[in-house]
């Protein structure tokens, strides 16, 4: 394939994958807050943390990682007391005991506020901290980790320079499908070893999950009901139970990171192990695992960059789960076409499973997702595709693509906006 288009696919790929330490929303209030605090030290009194809707919404009910706790004010003082921005999305990774017990004590002060903010669309995140040094503020946008603004008392300390025209990043929504299928089969092996990192990652993660502790227990369940014969122990269930059970560790505050993908764990979790299980299964080596991780994660990209980076609908159910479906597909020898006809297997499939936040039952999202995505590469296989028009499928797979995209933005903004107001009622009861 074109090198230039080549050479810009691999750089993606290592701009996106980033290990992240506990749900990426709440980590970037962490990160915001321990950005804005390293500027002014001294002793804490306020901090005003003020977020876009749709961040809100995704992590204010998980539990923030090290500790049994939820909620934004929490991760907030602990940026301040355990915080390292320098680890971007680890920013929380010297959490302790020590450190949870004081963050207890200062939570119990109630200085922390939170606020949305309203009409904003996109990542945003402002932290203000003010202590007996002054006020600092931090701003996040449009990526978890993208610091554009430090202040401290009015002074600016940091400001990122917009990008010029010459300088953007590299629009992936100006290919194919089939552009990131030759990517996958052409790149040399040597080049995209890295992404191998993603699976050991986030294996590892799923065996603390295994263990029980964390969240719903959803993966450990399963586990169990496996053994007792009631669930057979193919891919498709395997892929559901070590899905379900690293994100029963996310979401439930193991001090384990995810290899996260268009910044979410999740999404990293759903596009990189069921490709695993299905590749340990065919027995595939390493290169081909990697050739199929790559081209699940450039599909969840792509699709991520029609639908938005926190989405109405679950991007973890329906955005990585198509990524893993061209993933396996792949792996089972599709050729393009058939991988084509596995994501569009999956947007049939699982188009418009809400996304109501981060919380326990993303670990059952996910598991679906996982599901759906080794049924729609099996079927895909064998020559069952949903044919175009059916409902949302389109005449090409970027048109399915596209389609899936307007039913996030516009058409699940309403639904977005009840979804928050229950979550706002349930906060206050």
């Amino acid at each position: 394939m074109n090198q230039k288009i080549a050479s810009e696919l691999l750089g993606l790929l290592k701009r996106e994958m980033k290990p992240a330490l506990g749900v990426t929303e709440p980590v970037a209030v962490a990160l915001a807050v321990a950005k804005a605090y390293q500027a002014i030290k001294g002793d804490v009194q306020e901090i005003t943390v003020t977020t876009d809707p749709a961040l809100y919404k995704t992590g204010v009910s998980v539990v923030v990682p090290g500790t049994h706790e939820t909620g934004f004010a929490m991760a907030a003082i602990l940026g301040v007391l355990a915080g390292d921005p320098d680890l971007e999305l680890e920013v929380l990774k010297s959490v302790d005991d020590a450190s949870v017990s004081r963050a207890k004590l200062m939570l119990a002060k109630d200085i922390v506020t939170t606020r949305i903010k309203g009409g904003q669309v996109g990542i945003y995140v402002e932290a203000r901290v003010r202590t007996t040094n002054g006020m600092a503020k931090t701003v996040i946008r449009k990526s978890h980790a993208n610091i554009v603004l430090v202040e401290a008392n009015g002074v600016v300390v940091f400001r990122k320079a917009r990008e010029g025209n010459a300088q953007k990043h590299f629009d992936i929504t100006t290919l194919k499908v089939a552009d990131l299928v030759a990517f996958a089969e052409e790149v040399p092996g040597k080049d995209i070893e890295f992404v191998l990192d993603a699976v050991t990652m986030n294996r590892e993660l799923a065996e603390q999950g295994m263990t029980g502790k964390y969240g719903m227990a959803a993966g450990a369940a399963m586990s169990k009901i496996t053994s007792m014969g009631t669930m057979n122990e193919d891919p498709a269930n395997t892929a559901k139970i070590i899905v379900a059970s690293a994100c029963d560790a996310r979401l439930g505050g193991a001090q384990k990171p995810a290899m996260s993908i268009a910044g979410s764990g999740c999404h990293g979790v759903t596009a990189t192990l069921p490709v695993m299980v299905m590749a340990e299964w065919l027995k595939a080596g390493k290169e081909r695992l990697a050739r199929a991780v790559a081209l699940s994660f450039l599909v969840t990209l792509y699709i991520k960059a029609f639908s938005g980076r926190l989405s109405a609908f679950c991007g973890c159910a329906v955005t990585a789960a198509a990524g893993a479906s061209a993933g396996i597909a792949y792996l089972l020898d599709g050729k393009t076409k058939r991988i084509e006809n596995a994501i569009a297997n999956v947007a049939a499939d699982v188009t418009g499973i809400i996304c109501d936040g981060g919380n326990f039952g993303c670990a059952l999202k996910t598991s679906t997702g996982a599901s759906s995505a080794i049924r729609a590469a099996k079927l895909a296989l064998q020559g069952v595709v949903i044919p175009a028009g059916s409902g949302i499928i389109g005449k090409t797979i970027e048109e399915t693509i596209q389609n899936v995209g307007r039913i996030s933005s516009p058409g699940m903004v309403q639904t977005d906006k009840v979804i928050l107001t229950i979550i706002e009622e349930a906060s206050k009861k």
